[in-house]
């Protein structure tokens, strides 16, 4: 995967390259955007460019892009290049369940991989995936990197929560905004990669946000009975008891994924309700095979508890990355679903 590769994103390729091929380059960049929107590739693409040693070159002589093949490209697609590092959440040894945050020791291993000298004619890139997820201790202690970092070497912020990092960090790294790309995009990928009709690989790009990478990986029947199972559990919140309540989210946060469709699926599904209460045409629905049912939930709801319905699911997202607690996530979720905006 080079830049040439790597579907959309055209304008965001094109800073980069302009400062690969002028040989200005910043220490450090800040891609920001919402999750598998392709980011990550996007730097791993750029730390090959940075590696390659069959580029391909601009008019000045300087390289534009990476040849995706030789022995450098392929060591960075299998994680295994001496030059390239990426720090993300990892397990805990003592517990062996996935970290919640990205803590200091990874920090100080990153900073010993960055202060050591680049391997050949390449440089040193080291990408912090999520780096959101760093605990306050971790940026701080980041911040020296940044401040000083050296000579040959290139961080990459990737964050789908930017805001979530200091102002300190921010202010030290060239961000770049990423989007999603069009659906249309993403379905035609859809039906290269996968053999989809036209009309199938919409509604999966559409379900999935946009995002190449969740689209290509789960097939459109399994997404729409996803979706079909979390639109089901909020339905039935305003018919049942608090210890109804309460059961179901214990049983959903027990279950591997399911939490986090309902705060996907719902979040679109409050997203239609809103819009087109405003008096939005139904062709901008994401869940437009479901216009008829929407229209009855326009008149049940409405556009303000609609809105107040996404907030209440992004904060649930955002809690999810960071608690340990799934079942109060997941309690509180519910009861105030059923209590404030369905009830």
């Amino acid at each position: 995967m080079n830049f040439s590769s790597i579907l959309g994103h055209k304008r965001q390729i094109e800073v980069i390259r302009r400062d690969l091929s002028t040989g200005q380059l910043p220490p450090a960049y800040l891609f920001r955007g919402e999750e598998g929107i392709g980011k990550k590739l996007t730097a791993l693409a750029l730390a090959k460019a940075l590696n390659c040693t069959s580029p391909a070159v601009s008019e000045a002589g300087l390289t534009a892009d990476s040849c995706g093949a030789c022995q450098s490209c392929r060591n960075i697609d299998s994680g295994c290049h001496p030059n390239v590092m990426t720090m993300a959440l990892e397990v805990n040894p003592d517990t062996g369940k996935m970290r919640q945050e990205i803590v200091i020791p990874q920090v100080r291993a990153a900073q010993e991989f960055i202060s050591l000298k680049a391997v050949g004619s390449g440089r040193k890139v080291l990408i912090v995936d999520d780096s959101h997820m760093m605990n306050e201790e971790a940026m701080n202690a980041f911040l020296k990197t940044l401040e000083e970092p050296p000579d040959s070497s290139h961080v990459i912020l990737v964050s789908s929560k930017p805001d979530s990092l200091l102002p300190t960090v921010l202010s030290r790294c060239r961000a770049i905004g990423f989007s999603a790309p069009d659906e249309e995009a993403v379905a035609g990928l859809l039906m290269e990669r996968k053999g989809l009709s036209h009309e199938t690989a919409l509604m999966a790009a559409r379900l999935t946000g946009g995002r190449p990478g969740d689209a290509l990986a789960v097939e459109p029947s399994e997404l729409l009975e996803r979706r079909k199972d979390a639109l089901k559990l909020i339905k039935r919140l305003p018919d049942l008891s608090v210890s109804q309540v309460l059961k179901e989210a214990e049983k959903t946060s027990a279950e591997g994924g399911v939490l986090e469709d309902i705060v996907n699926f719902g979040s679109a599904w409050f997203r239609d309700i809103m819009i087109l209460s405003a008096g939005a045409n139904e062709s901008l629905a994401i869940n437009r095979d479901l216009t008829d049912e929407l229209r009855i939930w326009v008149g049940r709801i409405g556009g303000w508890r609609s809105e107040e319905a996404i907030i209440l699911l992004e904060q649930t997202g955002a809690a999810l990355m960071r608690t340990f607690n799934r079942r109060l996530t997941a309690e509180d979720l519910f009861l105030r679903l059923k209590a404030e905006i369905l009830g």
